[in-house]
């Protein structure tokens, strides 16, 4: 068997150095596992912070923006796995699309330490039918997904929510900052608007913004309105003017120019043509 593309499947595992920081925050059109198997992680999803130690298992949707460091001067290790849409579907098939997406809203799971080694050998079974697969391989990966998936959904029912990842004071700031932004990206807010919210000078917050989440603001803020634009394109049939409006761009025909560069496609073309998503 052909080893499966980063488009339908991808695991990997590796160690990364003392204080490993992702150059960038970014997103990607799979959905992504991320398991923590030594060390301590910050990571910003969205608009929200979470610091994760051993045993955490991440689960990020598609389109997701999220930035990870480690932050402790011990060395990490962690497991990755990305799938796409067929895989989603695949699972949503089988155990329910309400059950799958509960999980990826709950985005954290704090895996017991009974029951880490496991999960650790269904993401290494994963791994070895990735990498050196015959035949069978592909059919053994969709029941390893189908397993994870029902431990993690049986977890989802049996406990409770409970954010126990403390942050710091400036973390829940940033956090804060980040929320607001979310909340109010169609409105005509600007960097002292958004420092003066979280009581901090403008300079100050700029550094700290981009240190936290890896965007400046004004690329956070525009990645933001982007993502909702594009929901809006497939999910309504609001005209792109109305969408430029309902997104906070102030000018139609500049939004457009915007949304081409980016996406590399007109709004009407990125409507009538999902592959490009």
């Amino acid at each position: 068997m052909e080893r499966k593309s980063y488009e339908e499947i991808e695991v990997n595992t590796s160690k990364q150095g003392k204080y490993y920081k992702m150059p960038n925050a970014h997103y990607h059109h799979v959905y992504e596992i991320y398991y923590l198997i030594a060390g301590t992680r910050k990571f910003f999803i969205e608009s929200d912070i979470y610091n994760v130690g051993k045993g955490s298992l991440v689960l990020l949707e598609k389109n997701v923006m999220h930035k990870t460091e480690y932050s402790s001067d011990r060395l990490g290790e962690r497991t990755y796995v990305l799938f796409n849409d067929r895989y989603y579907k695949a699972l949503a098939d089988a155990l329910g699309e309400e059950a799958i997406k509960s999980c990826f809203a709950r985005k954290v799971f704090s895996i017991p330490r009974n029951r880490r080694e496991y999960i650790e050998g269904i993401l290494k079974q994963l791994e070895n039918e990735y990498s050196s697969g015959d035949e069978y391989s592909q059919r053994l990966m969709e029941i390893y997904m189908k397993e994870l998936f029902i431990f993690l959904i049986r977890y989802n029912k049996s406990i409770g929510y409970n954010n126990a990842h403390i942050l710091s004071s400036g973390d829940e700031i940033i956090q804060s900052a980040a929320r607001y932004i979310s909340e109010n990206y169609n409105k005509d807010i600007s960097l002292i608007d958004v420092a003066e919210f979280v009581g901090m000078s403008s300079t100050y917050f700029s550094k700290k913004f981009k240190e936290v989440t890896g965007f400046g603001f004004k690329e956070y803020i525009l990645n933001i309105r982007m993502k909702k634009a594009c929901l809006l394109l497939l999910e309504t049939k609001l005209s792109v003017t109305e969408i430029a409006y309902e997104t906070g761009f102030n000018d139609s025909n500049y939004f457009g120019d915007v949304f081409k560069r980016i996406k590399g496609v007109s709004p009407l073309k990125y409507r009538k043509n999902r592959e490009y998503i």
